[in-house]
């Protein structure tokens, strides 16, 4: 009987000891690594009032900071925005060391395209995350950098004979699209145009295909002034503008803005989401968005990349055309509450994670796009577990489910997105 006692509890022994002990301090399976972003500037009044006044026929509210600048509540949201995105992070394993707590140096790098509104945007996110360390926000000398303003530096050089193509695709003839979004005119005419003959005339003029000089693509009747119009309204809404003045008093409501945002929508839809225009006008910025990504893996893409780019955080800030061209090259759509489908919102980021299988080595990434709704942009919502950043992610059929999201093989992740390259632009200097 004490022979089979002794035998019982060995074997109950060995039979415990392959049970994995569950415990707080077991280690995840999936440990954040690096976290590289591309961020939309925060929320900013319109580019050109003039040409608002002159579109509509009748002179539209005027904000606190001058035409394109980022507001204080604009700063304010993105600040928010960044201190609850790395709480986030840090519990997942980022590894931001810190010294009197802030990271040490070299840890964090945020280089901005060079307006003041995404400048300004670098500083609220660095702000939100580290109040008080004073790490610095970097962009170009320059009035344009070849990494946000491929186009408009005449760097890209797409095929327009397929560009057209493309646009044709989707649009259809002239008389179809005027067919299709006539609701979307009809209901931007009652919101924002007077009763003045002189009133809104491009809402009447013809669809068609505008190419510029340096390969810009425009679509020529409501589309252009309309899609500027539909944002600006989204703005005013973000950045809490009385009622009144929203939409000049026709949007009363998130669902109101969105709907009033149709041709904004169809602006992206139709021409910035086109696969050739966005592979030649995104390709600079997607070199380096993958060079920051693979630094200090054993298959970086690249072995000549800027230093800043090994940190554990980079952070882009550019504009919603530079995520839209990522996007359309990752083939990543994402519907988010409220917003048209593929939006941009100010704030919006493109968040690329790097992830460790601490079991088996494998090196994976999560692919995610997160903003504000339009009404925690117009309250300034706190943002926590109650009240989350919304969020969308990327889904292929080569990439899996785990408990911290769906996660992508880096390698596999990089080839796909390699398939969309072209050359334009490739030895142009870059962080400069």
């Amino acid at each position: 009987m004490k022979k089979l006692t002794v035998n019982v509890l060995l074997l109950m022994m060995v039979s415990t000891s392959q049970i994995p002990v569950a415990s707080a301090a077991q280690a995840p399976q999936y440990v954040l690594e690096k976290v590289v972003t591309l961020s939309r500037h925060g929320v900013r009044p319109q580019t050109d009032s003039a040409s608002l006044q002159k579109a509509t026929g009748q002179a539209w509210p005027e904000w606190t900071v001058p035409d394109g600048f980022l507001t204080g509540h604009g700063y304010m949201g993105v600040a928010q925005q960044g201190a609850y995105q790395l709480k986030q992070w840090l519990a997942q394993g980022l590894p931001l060391k810190e010294q009197q707590h802030c990271p040490t140096p070299g840890s964090v790098w945020v280089w901005a395209a060079p307006d003041q509104r995404t400048k300004a945007t670098g500083m609220a996110l660095v702000d939100g995350m580290f109040p008080g360390c004073g790490i610095a926000v970097h962009s170009a000398s320059t009035p344009h950098d070849p990494l946000f303003d491929t186009l408009e530096m005449g760097l890209a050089h797409p095929d327009m004979a397929v560009v057209k193509q493309e646009v044709m695709a989707r649009m259809g003839s002239p008389e179809e699209a005027a067919k299709r979004y006539q609701p979307a005119v009809d209901l931007l005419r009652q919101a924002v145009c007077t009763p003045d003959k002189d009133s809104c005339t491009f809402l009447d003029k013809p669809w068609k295909i505008k190419i510029s000089d340096n390969g810009k693509v425009k679509l020529g009747g409501p589309v252009s002034a309309g899609a500027t119009i539909g944002e600006t309204i989204r703005l005013q809404y973000s950045e809490n503008l009385p009622l009144e003045q929203v939409a000049f008093g026709h949007a009363a409501s998130a669902e109101q803005v969105s709907a009033l945002m149709a041709l904004h929508a169809a602006k992206y839809d139709l021409v910035s989401d086109t696969p050739e225009y966005a592979r030649h006008g995104g390709s600079i910025l997607m070199r380096q968005l993958l060079n920051a990504l693979t630094a200090g893996t054993q298959n970086p893409t690249s072995q000549t990349i800027h230093p800043a780019l090994q940190r554990p955080l980079v952070m882009l800030v550019g504009h919603d055309t530079n995520i839209a061209q990522i996007q359309t090259m990752l083939g990543f759509n994402w519907q988010l509450p409220v917003y048209p489908r593929n939006d941009i919102p100010p704030g919006g980021s493109l968040n690329l994670a790097r992830y460790k299988n601490t079991q088996t080595g494998e090196q994976l990434v999560r692919i995610t796009f997160s903003a504000r709704t339009l009404d925690q942009w117009r309250q300034l919502s706190p943002l926590n577990a109650q009240h989350p950043l919304p969020e969308a992610e990327f889904q292929a059929a080569w990439c899996k489910k785990t408990d911290v999201g769906t996660l992508c093989p880096l390698a596999e992740f990089v080839s796909h997105v390699r398939q969309q390259l072209v050359d334009d632009g490739k030895d142009v200097a870059v962080f400069k």
